[in-house]
């Protein structure tokens, strides 16, 4: 189990696929998962020994969940009418009720990374994996990644200037890109692209500083990301 304040990417996979899994264990790297919180759009796991909790939006799966996207693209406001912000947002604060005095930490894939970014605000870290946004502003607690061959991140627009002067801390680390190995971009949106990280790197703060900048697996580095926006697309 690890214990530092960020998280490593082997629990950030091991979150996110959960919060896909109708099934999901009960038992996670040391975390329980909370039946009564979670439901088939997230996940909520607590660990009460070192008072964390972690929040897992799932991506798009149901066919609904296209009607979402579509609400979502056409008008940022209508879309947290929808029943799928309603359901997550509704979980964020009974969790955060519930867990009081526990340090909370938000990850999501897709449109589970967007919802993530719009309900993680009170998160310590609020990690995010290939994210569907439109126009919105990256807080100073959002570390995202991504592959250069998502289709999403591939109509990104910089945004560098402007985090540098909302956030003097917003550096490098809050996004990282990871080079693409196929030319399939369903493939690249996939979690899986979070197996070509060494499994013990740190995302968020609270991470060991001797791990900034650590290769990826293969020996390639990671290469820089600035601050971007996304046009709407999930998987």
């Amino acid at each position: 189990m690890l214990k530092g304040g960020s998280l490593s990417v082997k629990e950030i996979k091991s979150f996110l696929e959960a919060s896909y899994n109708p099934d999901a264990p009960k038992l996670l790297l040391g975390y329980t998962l909370d039946d009564k919180l979670s439901n088939l759009y997230g996940k909520v796991y607590y660990n009460n020994s070192i008072k964390k909790v972690v929040i897992a939006h799932r991506g798009t799966v149901e066919n609904s969940d296209w009607a979402n996207n579509a609400i979502y693209g056409a008008n940022s406001s209508a879309y947290k009418l929808t029943p799928r912000y309603k359901s997550a947002q509704q979980m964020v604060n009974k969790a955060l009720k519930k867990y009081k005095g526990f340090r909370f930490y938000s990850c999501g894939h897709s449109q589970g990374a967007m919802l993530s970014h719009l309900l993680g605000t009170k998160a310590v870290n609020n990690i995010q994996l290939n994210p569907a946004y439109k126009d919105e502003t990256l807080k100073n607690n959002e570390y995202i990644i991504r592959s250069s061959g998502d289709v999403v991140s591939a109509l990104t627009v910089p945004k560098k200037m402007m985090n540098q002067l909302l956030y003097p801390s917003w550096t490098k680390e809050h996004m990282r890109t990871i080079p693409a190995k196929t030319n399939d971009p369903i493939i690249e949106h996939k979690v899986d692209i979070l197996d070509r990280l060494d499994p013990n790197m740190r995302i968020g703060k609270g991470g060991a500083k001797a791990q900034t900048g650590q290769s990826l697996k293969g020996g390639s580095k990671i290469r820089k990301l600035y601050g971007y926006h996304i046009l709407n697309f999930n998987i």
